[in-house]
């Protein structure tokens, strides 16, 4: 039986969920079954089957604010997402929360009957992490893993990556998926670095274009934290990035967090939204991407920040994925 997150159940602090211990296995131990190739991605036993694998993996203990009802949201909205992810640390780890999560979303469509017609995830991952997996990343991919070069050399990065920007903003477009990203890419190991020296420009690039067809486009903060054998992940508020008449706008997002950038929080008073401007001046599609950066990168940095006081008010409580 498929328990729903939404529905009767109420929820609280004091519960939490099983996270994923890594999955990816080398040459030296390697053995999977190849079952997954004759089953159709876009069929509703794709999402069923990734739900099903992955729900074998749950291992570590996982803080989650379902409590808020944003899982729910996303689900019942329709509206395809894209999830900007922070790094901490423990890379490892994060990795394993975004697929914690993502199982959790594919539970929620089983449950509402849309796992035939739900946007499947594709997942922005190193080329490296993805080559290194022993069927050198076949199964991965399958899963939605999307290779990607997280070279630090800038010209080399946007070379080897701009026809899968291309694709994954088609079919973002098209509304085929939910894109997960880690803005931070190969950054992410100068942790000593704040937030803003980090992100990069990759998730505003697909939004930019993808608002050349579309009236707006939602993103959704996806923070996590951890401590010990103990993981929090904390769903943000929904942040649209729109454009009107050939102007850039951001609605609010997580600007009544307290953990929001105050400076950025009075620009919005009691607004929806706000339009980017420079100077007085509204944004263009040449120049808008570092602005569109800005925006995402300081709803990320808030919720990341959120994360780390969820993890704090864990006590540990299981729900069984």
């Amino acid at each position: 039986m498929i328990l729903p997150v939404s529905g009767n159940i109420n929820y609280n602090r004091g519960q939490s969920f099983k996270g994923c211990v890594p999955f990816i296995r080398t040459k030296k131990n390697f053995s999977i079954n190849t079952e997954y190739k004759s089953i159709d991605v876009h069929s509703a036993d794709y999402i069923k089957y990734v739900y099903r694998l992955v729900k074998g993996w749950c291992k570590q203990t996982c803080e989650v604010n379902v409590e808020t009802e944003r899982l729910q949201d996303i689900v019942k909205d329709k509206e395809p997402c894209i999830f900007i992810m922070n790094h901490t640390r423990d890379q490892i780890k994060d990795i394993n929360a975004a697929k914690f999560f993502n199982n959790l979303l594919y539970r929620e469509y089983i449950y509402h009957n849309m796992a035939e017609t739900c946007p499947r995830s594709k997942v922005m991952a190193s080329k490296n992490y993805v080559s290194h997996a022993g069927d050198g990343g076949e199964r991965l991919r399958w899963l939605g893993v999307v290779p990607v070069s997280t070279s630090l050399k800038t010209k080399t990065r946007k070379s080897e990556n701009a026809n899968t920007l291309k694709e994954l903003t088609n079919q973002f477009a098209n509304n085929e998926i939910n894109l997960f990203l880690f803005p931070e890419g190969a950054f992410a190991a100068f942790t000593f670095l704040p937030l803003k020296y980090k992100f990069q420009a990759g998730a505003a690039y697909i939004i930019r274009n993808t608002l050349e067809t579309k009236d707006k486009v939602k993103v959704v903060p996806l923070c996590f934290a951890h401590k010990n054998d103990i993981s929090a992940i904390h769903i943000g508020k929904a942040l649209y990035i729109s454009r009107q008449n050939e102007n850039y706008y951001a609605s609010r997002g997580n600007a009544d967090s307290k953990y929001f950038n105050k400076d950025l929080a009075k620009i919005y008073k009691d607004s929806d939204k706000i339009l980017l401007t420079d100077s007085g001046k509204a944004l263009k599609y040449e120049n808008v991407i570092p602005y569109i950066s800005g925006v995402l990168m300081r709803n990320m940095e808030c919720c990341t920040k959120e994360a780390k006081q969820d993890l704090k008010q864990s006590k540990s409580g299981v729900f069984i994925l």
